[in-house]
């Protein structure tokens, strides 16, 4: 029964930080959608016009 237990545990650990760091690339994209900037494609292969391309070269990283 221990066994099965700390098995449980640590499937738990896992997947719990399996979910944040896909939360945090979701966040990551999100905020840069949300600044006008691409979708972490690269603005050469994106099929669309990528707004940052008409940004200011001050304004980016």
């Amino acid at each position: 029964m221990a066994l099965a237990a700390g098995n449980i545990f640590s499937t738990s650990i896992v997947g719990i930080g399996v979910l944040c760091i896909v939360i945090l690339a979701v966040r990551n994209i999100w905020k840069k959608r949300k600044e006008g900037g691409c979708s972490g494609c690269g603005c050469s292969g994106c099929g669309r016009g990528c707004p940052s391309k008409n940004m200011d070269t001050d304004r980016r990283y």
